[in-house]
This record gives structure tokens, C-alpha cells and sequence, in this order.
């Protein structure tokens, strides 16, 4: 019974988050809306503090570079109103938590470009993988640095310490993607 005392619902982390969404958004001239699902789901209470910084970080990112202004987004047949959707759910003995956005997406090229130059992957190791490996380089250590940050449209700057957080309470991290539409980064903790 002592166990279930450190259970917490996630609510107490997800509440924090519309404000610094609305804060984003109007910060960058952008409109955007939070989508919050799954706030009931419940987690050791570590999980809960070891998990704030990699979620900001990973909204921060989608907000920041992921959702477009309303003027790009219009051009592209997208509403103006740009959508950052949270969502996290128990599956079979692990919690996954989920960051959406109806962004701008990751340009594979851009990249293995940058994945290139960094000299993480070769251009055979490179012409062998899927989109989804070569996104995962996002989370490199070392991947980002300033020079990323516009090329790269900031997505890859410090997913390497999102990964090392998420790594530290023994969960792991992934990215999926379509170039242009969205976004998606879930955490899997167990």
C-alpha cells in the first residue's frame, strides 16, 4: 500500500503547461492551442519531477520551430491555428507521453546533412536507413549546436538531454515525422 502513496496523476505537471503555450505563442506572433489528454494518468512521483524539464524543452521546441506563423501556415493550406497535442497513457505496464505538433515537420535531408558533417553516419550507413532512424538523430549527443539551430529549424537543440533525462529514469525516447505536416516525440517510461 505504501507504493500506491507515491503514485501521482500527471495532471500535476500537464497544468502548468497551457500557460507556457499561451506565453509561446504570443511571444512569437504565432496562434496556437494546447491539446491536453490523459492528465488522470498516474506515475511514481519521481517520474513526475524527472520529467518536467524534458517535456518544456520538447514543447518549448514545438511551439518555438515545430508550429508555424499563421501567414506560413495559411500559404501551405493549413489553419492558422497551429496544434500542440500532450497526451499520456498507461500500455501494458509502461507510461507513454506524447508531443504532438501540426508543425513544419524534420526534413530528413537537413539531418543527415547535419548527421554527416558531424561525422555520426557515413554516406553508405546513411543511404541504407529509414526517415525514422535518421530522425533519431535528433537526440545525438552533440548534434546541436548553434550553428544547428537555424538549419536545422532549432528542432535538434539539446534533445540529447531530453534523451539523457528520459534515460536516467530507465525510459526511452523516439521521433516520428512527415515533412510539412507534423510531429511526434513520445517518451515511453516504464
Amino acid at each position: 500500500a505504501g507504493m500506491r502513496t507515491r503514485m501521482q496523476p500527471l495532471e500535476k505537471l500537464f497544468g502548468k503547461y497551457p500557460r507556457l503555450i499561451r506565453d509561446l505563442a504570443q511571444k512569437t506572433g504565432k496562434k496556437i492551442e494546447l491539446v491536453i489528454e490523459g492528465a488522470e494518468t498516474e506515475v511514481d512521483k519521481s517520474v513526475i519531477e524527472e520529467l518536467g524539464d524534458p517535456l518544456v524543452h520538447v514543447l518549448r521546441n514545438s511551439a518555438d520551430h515545430g508550429v508555424e506563423g499563421p501567414d506560413e501556415r495559411t500559404e501551405s493550406g493549413k489553419e492558422a491555428l497551429g496544434t500542440i497535442k500532450l497526451s499520456a497513457a498507461n500500455e501494458g505496464g509502461v507510461v507513454k507521453v506524447t508531443i504532438e505538433d501540426d508543425g513544419k515537420g524534420l526534413s530528413r535531408d537537413k539531418i543527415g546533412a547535419k548527421a554527416l558533417e558531424r561525422g555520426i553516419v557515413t554516406e553508405t550507413e546513411l543511404a541504407t536507413m529509414s526517415d525514422r532512424e535518421v530522425m533519431r538523430f535528433i537526440f545525438a549527443a552533440g548534434f546541436s549546436t548553434a550553428a544547428a539551430v537555424s538549419d536545422l529549424s532549432g528542432r535538434g537543440v539539446g534533445m540529447d538531454v531530453v534523451r539523457t533525462n528520459i534515460e536516467k529514469l530507465k525510459g526511452s525516447v523516439d521521433v516520428d515525422s512527415e515533412a510539412g505536416k507534423w510531429t511526434r516525440i513520445t517518451f515511453t517510461i516504464p
